[in-house]
């Protein structure tokens, strides 16, 4: 009976136990922005001018070449609700396409299908169907061009305007004018998010965006010198209340930002620009080594964010057939970056776990950028490693060591490690500097960036862009690295 008993109790046992893992596993599955997000945004190639015809083409090619190795998001960057007229540009005024409550909404001419109220109903639709998800850049607050009109404020659980205090709200009465966006005044203001009738307005937003069927939200103006924690969080708790279509919200831009900052609002979004625009200009790439190193030591990399997880943006990948900041004309160029710069500036991207956005035109994405952006190992890397940190123990140059007090100048050298999910180390070095520089580290010192790890040489390594097998290393690890150029190894140690 004993025996019986104990049977019965080791059998239920095994049950429970095989149920948890199964259970942990659909956590994981479900948690928001689990990895890094990955997608193409228009800005780069297109600035703000881009159009339905242009977007669909874009989006399909995502669709068969990128969506394979995870870019799955494909983003309208700004100002799709600027008329494209002669004389129209980023700060242009009055020449928006607002709805009766003062809402933007595409501009018809650009996004045809938007007409009849539609808003990005079709677009979203038509990017669903082929297997990826729409997003869209949004500013903060209320627009100049519906101040002016003095515009009612839309209550989207009532389906009528916002009533208070006995009362109708309008714009003029949510408009803080003294705190217009700081890069496009003419355009934005901030809201008064105290107020009923200013929360209410961004509900309305925010709300009809994911009735769009709108899965990806990148919010501008509203962090680094622009932080409005206020917009922030009550736009938050609109997607927080998402059930049917989760919604990742992006914040921009990240000038001054700082992990200091970044802890306010981390909770309440999933990715968050830590430095202003990125363009195809060395000294651009060269800043962002030290500010990816402060947001990893300051613990930031993966992080809790909105129902699930946050991760500091970087910014996009300005790389292949773009055109230039501010343009009002579409792709017409190569990207300025040397191939050993684009080299750094993806190795950097993925070692710092950065959401890789790629800004370039994928309808003229050649071979060699394409084989970058889907580099197997940069995409292991940035999904799937683990201790991502600036390894301060390293040589090269006259400087030697480069410590973890190095600035954000742009020379010298760098180096970033990380662990993989089968026990192996990724050891990437930089070159910052304006002449090939030979870079080494000790195997001996590998372990003093990863807590918990003993590692002892000999290791086996491979160089990735070289693809060469350096076989057995007894003592350390070098390279010698082109001008602003890296070196990325995987190694297996003892």
């Amino acid at each position: 009976m004993k025996f019986f008993a104990l049977s019965i109790l080791c059998f239920f046992s095994s049950l429970l136990l095989h149920r948890i893992p199964s259970a942990n596993a659909a956590d994981k599955e479900t948690e928001h922005a689990a990895l890094p997000p990955r997608g193409w945004n228009s800005y780069d190639s297109f600035c703000w001018i881009i159009s339905e015809q242009e977007f669909l083409e874009s989006a399909d090619i995502v669709a068969k070449r990128l969506l394979p190795h995870g870019y799955e998001y494909v983003v309208v960057d700004y100002l799709w609700y600027r008329k494209k007229v002669k004389g129209a540009h980023i700060d242009s005024e009055g020449i928006d396409l607002i709805d009766e409550w003062g809402r933007m909404v595409p501009d018809p001419e650009r996004w045809p299908s938007s007409k009849g109220g539609k808003g990005f109903t079709e677009i979203a639709k038509k990017v669903h169907d082929i297997g990826l998800k729409f997003g869209i850049h949004v500013m903060k607050g209320i627009s100049t061009q519906a101040v002016n009109a003095n515009t009612l404020i839309y209550d989207y659980d009532k389906g009528g305007p916002y009533m208070e205090a006995g009362r109708q709200w309008r714009a003029q009465d949510i408009a803080i004018k003294e705190k217009p966006c700081a890069w496009m005044p003419h355009g934005f203001m901030a809201i008064n998010t105290k107020l009923g009738a200013g929360k209410a307005f961004l509900r309305s937003l925010h709300k009809q965006y994911a009735d769009w069927g709108v899965d990806f939200v990148k919010h501008d103006c509203a962090f680094g010198d622009d932080l409005d924690e206020g917009e922030i969080a009550v736009v938050s708790e609109v997607f927080k209340g998402q059930q049917n279509r989760p919604i990742i919200y992006s914040l921009s831009p990240g000038t001054s930002a700082t992990p200091a900052m970044a802890q306010k609002i981390n909770g309440l979004a999933n990715m968050y620009r830590v430095t202003g625009d990125d363009w195809d200009s060395w000294p651009d790439v060269a800043a962002h080594f030290s500010v990816a190193r402060d947001f990893a030591a300051a613990n930031m990399t993966g992080a809790l964010g909105l129902k699930g997880k946050s991760w500091p943006d970087l910014d996009m990948l300005p790389l292949g057939w773009l055109t230039d900041a501010n343009s009002t004309q579409g792709p017409y160029r190569a990207c300025k970056l040397t191939q050993d710069e684009q080299k750094t500036q993806m190795t950097l991207w993925a070692m710092a776990k950065s959401p890789l956005m790629f800004g370039g035109d994928v309808r003229k994405l050649d071979d060699t950028t394409y084989g970058l952006i889907t580099n197997p190992t940069l995409l292991e890397i940035d999904h799937h490693s683990s201790n991502n940190k600036e390894f301060p123990y390293i040589n090269g140059g006259k400087g030697g060591a480069t410590g973890p007090s190095a600035g954000a100048i742009p020379s010298g050298v760098r180096s970033w490690i990380a662990t993989g999910r089968k026990g192996e180390i990724y050891l990437a070095f930089f070159n910052l500097n304006n002449a090939k520089t030979t870079i080494w580290a000790e195997i001996a010192d590998l372990s003093k960036a990863i807590p918990g790890w003993k590692i002892k040489p000999p290791c086996k390594g491979t160089e990735i862009w070289s693809g060469k097998d350096f076989g057995v290393m007894k003592k350390s690890v070098w390279a010698e690295v082109e001008t602003h150029g890296c070196a990325l190894f995987v190694l297996n140690c003892n």
